[in-house]
C-alpha cells in the first residue's frame, strides 16, 4: 500500500449570507483573527484558527443542507473544556442543546454545537488534531 498523497486540511470555506454577522461571531466571539484575502473577484474573508485557516464565501442564500448533519468541528483542548464553554455561554452564544459525552474508540469525547449567523453547524470539541 502506497502512503497517502494527502497530509491534511489546508483550510475550510463555507458559505455565509451575511460577512459581518460572521465576523463578529468568527473573530469576537470565537477569538480567530483575520487573514489578508486577496481579490477573488467575490465577497469573502479568511480567519486563522491556530495553524489552520477558515474561509468565507458571502452568497444571498444558503446551500440546501445534505444528508450527514452538516458541520465542521473546532478543537478546544481538554484542559480549558469547561472555561471556554462557560465564556461562550456568558457571551451568548446559543447552543444546540446541552453539551455532551461520547466514546470514539474507547476514548471520552466531550462535544457541544451552535450556530454562526448564517445557519452552519459548528461543532466544539476536545478531539484534537490527529498525531503525525
Amino acid at each position: 500500500m502506497t502512503a497517502p498523497r494527502i497530509s491534511g486540511f489546508s483550510h475550510l470555506a463555507i458559505v455565509v449570507t451575511d460577512l459581518d454577522a460572521a465576523r463578529s461571531f468568527y473573530c469576537d466571539l470565537l477569538g480567530f483573527s483575520e487573514l489578508p484575502r486577496p481579490d477573488l473577484g467575490i465577497p469573502g474573508m479568511w480567519l486563522r484558527v491556530g495553524d489552520l485557516q477558515l474561509h468565507f464565501i458571502e452568497s444571498d442564500t444558503m446551500p440546501i443542507p445534505g444528508p450527514g448533519f452538516p458541520h465542521f468541528a473546532l478543537h478546544i483542548a481538554s484542559d480549558r473544556w469547561d472555561a471556554v464553554i462557560e465564556e461562550l455561554r456568558s457571551s451568548g452564544a446559543s447552543f444546540l442543546g446541552e453539551p455532551s459525552t461520547r466514546f470514539d474508540f474507547g476514548v471520552a469525547v466531550r462535544a457541544a454545537f451552535l450556530r454562526d449567523p448564517a445557519g452552519n453547524t459548528v461543532e466544539l470539541t476536545d478531539v484534537g488534531p490527529l498525531p503525525g
